[in-house]
């Protein structure tokens, strides 16, 4: 437990992109060591199509910086039956080469994060650009849909 908060705006923001697919993804930020809000929103996007979803996952991953943040990412896909499927994950993004002191509140603050996205089941972890693999994420999804 590190103490700091989730703005209510994010629980908010995840059952819109659960019932409603209202963005494609979303990046989540500690503000002043205080408060996890709301970072960055990618555009609504229904992708069931993988090349399509991968270009979105790819403008994803362009955003990222060498701070942590949470994210929330929307996988389309059409199951072997015919039916399209979206499912979010829930992506832990810590680089390897950020500071420490951020490193330990951001690993401290995820499980309060993970509270506020009730029914997530699919959780991820990525240190560098090359852990952020949309096939790997995307198989792993798949699988659990």
């Amino acid at each position: 437990m590190s103490g700091i908060e989730v703005d209510p705006e994010v629980a908010t923001l995840f059952n819109n992109m659960k019932l409603r697919s209202t963005n494609k993804y979303a990046t989540f930020r500690i503000k002043d060591k205080k408060i996890v809000i709301v970072d960055e929103l990618g555009e609504p996007c229904k992708t069931e199509e993988k090349e399509k979803d991968k270009e979105c996952f790819d403008v994803l991953k362009a955003t990222l910086k060498k701070e942590p943040r949470y994210i929330l990412y929307d996988f389309g896909f059409t199951n072997k039956e015919g039916r399209k499927i979206g499912k979010l994950a829930f992506i832990f993004w810590c680089p390897e080469d950020c500071k420490i002191g951020d490193k330990m509140i951001y690993a401290s603050t995820k499980d309060t994060v993970k509270k506020a996205f009730t029914g997530i089941g699919l959780e991820f972890q990525a240190n560098d650009a090359g852990d952020m693999d949309y096939n790997e994420f995307h198989g792993d999804v798949e699988k659990k849909a």
